[in-house]
């Protein structure tokens, strides 16, 4: 399967929305479309989604996921989403690849930060794959849920 980056829509913005993640990873389902917008979550402000975002498409036209780089100044914080359809096909490894390109591209020289729950160990492996390595482990909470995350690092 062929992946690209386009322009993140409002239109992939609430089919994401739809998505359904099963068992544990269900703490990955986004809210009602609604729900976000109202709280007024990163995907649902425009702005935020041209300058943040980018969809992933296959040569369909068909949204596989989505990427965030978010620029924090010493480094890169980067969100990952695929479809729940197409997790454990081994796309991971694509979309980490298009994520570093597309990194290196935008913000050449800088770290990639990434966070992860502790017990996603499926994606865990996948970016140790990619080249990041674990460098903390803590806990918190995010507007999803309470939990324990694994922060990763890669340098180009």
């Amino acid at each position: 399967m062929k992946l690209m980056l386009v322009d993140f829509t409002e239109v992939y913005a609430k089919e994401i929305c739809e998505w359904k993640y099963d068992g544990e990873y269900s703490i990955y389902n986004y809210p009602k479309w609604n729900k976000i917008s109202n709280e007024k979550w990163g995907i649902t402000i425009e702005e935020k989604r041209k300058s943040e975002f980018n969809a992933v498409i296959d040569e369909y036209n068909c949204l596989c996921g989505y990427i965030r780089l978010l620029n924090k100044n010493e480094y890169i914080l980067i969100g990952i989403g695929l479809k729940p359809s197409l997790c454990g096909q081994g796309l991971g490894n694509t979309l980490m690849e298009i994520v570093k390109r597309q990194c290196k591209k935008i913000y050449p020289n800088k770290k990639i930060v990434l966070q992860v729950r502790s017990f996603n160990e499926r994606a865990i492996k996948c970016y140790k794959r990619a080249g990041f390595n674990v460098v903390d482990t803590y806990k918190k909470d995010t507007p999803i849920g309470y939990g324990e995350f694994v922060r990763m690092e890669c340098t180009y």
